[in-house]
């Protein structure tokens, strides 16, 4: 035990004090030796904590829903995104920015494989309708195609009714990005839509491939970025365009996490 000399001037033992708590608050058996707390940014609460998300992402999806068809015509296709489309990933930013840490592949890469990520509000839904009514999904995300099956284990373990027949799972892989600049291929989700559309998709989760080899019509785009619309970036995207297509084949969800912006 440290002992303070008892005729040190008051002003001296408080400042002796202080020094002492502070080493010991800072032992190397101290759990939180070294570590800073870090506070999550407003774009984290707002998507965890506020009734405005929620709020939001369930009245797109119930607006979704009254725009689908009571019956979907064979091989009629809904491309969705997966992530704060599909999968919520709220809890990956908090981690990271509670550890004073950014995004990174490699963390990424590992809460995918976590297959921790839970459901946006009102998609499971919305799902379950387009099912209902005989429509199919394309999942086409930005996850890296090796990563897929863990996506779809996540998926399943949430119990959405998807099977390899209603559901076609598309990862990214380097010609999706390879493809960009070709004709019809904007954005690095392009190649893969325009598969879906000409039957030449290669869907990770397929047992049956049969079911996704002819050609699909796309009715439906539902995504968080602007990008999740075919043939559309960040920078060329037309507002005024894109508006009259909202709320009938186009359904955008709010993300103030992440984006292309």
């Amino acid at each position: 035990m440290l002992r303070l000399p008892l005729n040190l001037p008051a002003t001296c033992l408080i400042s002796s004090a202080a020094m002492l708590l502070t080493a010991c608050s800072s032992t190397p058996n101290t759990p939180l030796a070294g570590a800073k707390a870090h506070s999550v940014s407003s774009a984290v609460i707002y998507q965890t904590e506020s009734k405005e998300y929620p709020t939001l992402a369930r009245y797109v999806y119930s607006n979704a829903i009254a725009a689908l068809p009571s019956a979907f015509n064979n091989n009629d296709v809904v491309v969705m995104d997966v992530d704060e489309t599909v999968l919520d990933n709220s809890q990956y930013q908090r981690e990271r920015e509670s550890a004073g840490l950014g995004y990174s592949s490699e963390s990424w890469n590992a809460w995918v494989v976590r297959k921790e990520a839970t459901l946006v509000p009102g998609v499971s839904n919305f799902i379950q309708r387009v099912i209902e009514r005989g429509g199919k999904i394309a999942l086409v995300t930005n996850r890296d195609k090796s990563l897929d099956n863990h996506t779809w284990e996540n998926l399943l373990a949430l119990g959405l009714p998807l099977t390899p027949e209603n559901a076609c799972m598309l990862g990214r892989t380097p010609a999706d990005k390879a493809a960009m600049g070709q004709e019809g291929i904007i954005n690095d989700k392009d190649l893969r839509r325009m598969s879906v559309k000409k039957g030449t998709v290669n869907c990770s989760n397929s047992t049956n491939q049969k079911a996704w080899s002819t050609p699909h019509n796309i009715v439906m785009q539902v995504g968080d970025n602007i990008e999740d619309f075919a043939n559309t970036t960040q920078e060329s995207a037309n507002v005024d365009e894109l508006l009259p297509h909202i709320g009938k084949t186009l359904f955008l969800l709010p993300n103030p996490m992440y984006g292309s912006w």
